[in-house]
């Protein structure tokens, strides 16, 4: 009987698990997780805050209790890895029950990401928070409550949905990026979000880049080296880095990103050990080289593949094209693959479609539009990235997230079978005009 091992219980880590017990189902399985939930989204935090989800147990998938009664998976909550010794193929860890350890065949990293924080004195200051696991949204929705002033630094995707959730609260909300509104995108289509924004009640201020963040009587003075400005809380959504101080430790080799190196069937540099999840970096299906994806459907994957091939299987992890999509208010925003800044600095000769056009039969209310950004390779007529920001962009967004993982070229995209009703869609979908400009103008 295998023995396996998992630490981190959240997407990867369960997905895993869950892989591992339907392909091995005499294996004896444990999963540690340092906090008090497993199997859960803490994409969901900020609408918890906001309070359109009312009960945080609404965003547990399934409980401890399910993994353990259910599918005999072995899940210790509140317990937090302190050593892995892979010599003796044994971990330790420390619980509520004190300190213990426990032998494996195979171990599985699912350490997830950490908030990055530039300097960790800041979170010295009561009155500053950042999201990492359940329990920070409810110590933010308790301790916020009473708020009325509150800054967001940074202006990514977290920072946009924590802007909105806090703003839908009542409160004053200031974004602050050292770079521009959704920085991932490139500057026209970060500006029509930050406008946007604006027009909702938000006060951004980009490029402004926080050098401090002091407690002063109560509340958090927040300054730029030239700028101060005194607020009753701050959010630090500056993003996420990997989670690696455990494999550091351990002498697992880390990639270039600074994740842990994984082959293309998740494995680690250590034969016993595989890896998924935010800790690790993939391929880019773009550019080819190794890219750093802290993605919650990735991680999902990951953890089945990571399953799979513990269990015997030669399963690949293809790689990522980086899909994301999120929403400020009525504005939804996405984006896949590369933006123009990033062609140019690739050295690619690129062609660049942005259009703007309506999101269903231009009588058919509401009136939506969506501004939509291709970037395209000038030769191969494949689409490299693309963006959008505005009313129904999901459908459009998978389309072109598939288009750009799969190499499906402009011809090929304008003869697509997108389906057509006035509630839906135009009958010429922007997705259809923008590869039929593409192959109207580069010959």
């Amino acid at each position: 009987m295998k023995s396996i091992v998992i630490i981190g219980g959240g997407a990867a880590g369960m997905s895993a698990a869950s892989r591992v017990r339907k392909l091995l189902p005499d294996s004896s399985i444990k999963v540690f997780e340092e906090s008090s939930y497993v199997s859960y989204a803490p994409c969901g935090v900020p609408y918890y805050v906001e309070d359109t989800v009312k009960d945080i147990n609404e965003l547990v998938t399934y409980t401890p209790e399910f993994f353990i009664k259910e599918r005999n998976i072995d899940v210790h909550t509140r317990t937090h890895v302190t050593s892995v010794d892979l010599g003796a193929s044994e971990v330790s860890y420390v619980s509520e029950e004190g300190q213990e350890s426990v032998k494996f065949d195979y171990l599985i990293m699912a350490t997830g990401a950490v908030p990055f924080v530039p300097v960790k004195k800041w979170l010295e200051n009561d009155n500053v928070y950042t999201v990492r696991h359940l329990e920070d949204g409810e110590k933010i929705k308790a301790n916020l409550s009473k708020a009325k002033n509150v800054a967001v630094v940074g202006g990514g995707y977290i920072g946009v949905e924590m802007a909105e959730a806090l703003s839908k609260q009542g409160k004053k909300v200031t974004v602050l990026e050292m770079k521009r509104i959704m920085p991932g995108l490139d500057p026209e289509m970060s500006s029509i979000i930050s406008n946007y924004m604006k027009s909702r009640g938000v006060v951004v201020k980009e490029g402004f880049e926080v050098k401090s963040i002091e407690n002063s009587s109560g509340s958090v003075l927040i300054s730029n080296g030239s700028e101060s400005e005194r607020f009753d809380a701050a959010l630090l959504a500056l993003g996420v880095r990997p989670n690696v101080e455990l494999a550091k430790y351990m002498g697992l080799r880390l990639g270039e990103t600074g994740a842990i190196w994984v082959d293309d069937f998740l494995k680690t540099s250590n034969e016993m050990v595989f890896a998924a999840g935010d800790n690790i970096e993939v391929k880019d299906v773009v550019l080819g080289k190794k890219r750093y994806v802290p993605l919650a459907p990735e991680a999902n994957k990951e953890g089945y593949v990571a399953g799979s091939n513990l269990a015997g299987m030669s399963m690949v992890f293809p790689g990522s094209a980086g899909a994301a999509i999120t929403k400020f208010y009525d504005m939804e925003i996405g984006s896949v693959g590369i933006n123009e800044e990033e062609a140019k600095a690739s050295g690619i000769d690129y062609y660049a479609v942005k259009i703007k056009h309506n999101s269903r039969a231009s009588y058919f209310p509401p009136r939506e539009s969506i501004d939509l950004k291709v970037i395209f390779d000038k030769k191969k007529r494949v689409p490299l990235g693309a963006q959008l920001v505005g009313g129904q962009i999901f459908g459009r967004l998978s389309v072109m997230s598939l288009a750009v993982s799969q190499g499906i070229d402009a011809e090929k995209l304008f003869f697509a079978g997108i389906p057509y009703a006035p509630p839906f869609a135009p009958v010429w979908d922007s997705v259809i005009v923008a590869s039929r400009i593409i192959n109207e103008h580069v010959l």
